[in-house]
């Protein structure tokens, strides 16, 4: 199962936390899963592997 799914608020944790929208999940052939993300200010979507993003903080409050 993923760790985030679409819709989701996330954070890139490698790049001063720029944060973005989920909005497609990918299962890869390892039995991984790789994220597309609408980064705000991009106007493209970027694509990482589930290790490089976290939970947005201000979604974190709903959970």
């Amino acid at each position: 199962m993923s760790k985030f799914a679409i819709g989701e608020q996330v954070d890139n944790a490698a790049d001063d936390h720029e944060s973005g929208m989920v909005v497609a999940v990918f299962p890869t052939v390892d039995d991984n899963f790789r994220y597309a993300v609408d980064m705000e200010g991009y106007g493209a979507l970027q694509f990482f592997v589930e290790e490089k993003l976290v939970i947005h903080p201000s979604a974190m409050r709903l959970h």
